[in-house]
């Protein structure tokens, strides 16, 4: 049995939030996660990266 590794990013947005998203199969980096993920998960400054119900629920 072997551990596989993949890029997922996790909300910033509320410290009650747990979401987080993957990338299409076989993504190696978060750039690629987030520009898979592009027309859902908005990018802050700094990094931070927020899902769709955060953004929505403005805990930019």
């Amino acid at each position: 049995m072997t551990a596989a590794s993949y890029p997922v990013i996790r909300c910033d947005g509320s410290v009650h939030c747990v979401a987080e998203a993957q990338g299409p199969p076989g993504a190696r980096t978060v750039t690629e996660v987030r520009r898979h993920n592009a027309g859902d998960w908005h990018a802050r400054p700094g990094g931070r990266d927020i899902c769709p119900d955060c953004w929505k629920g403005d805990y930019r």
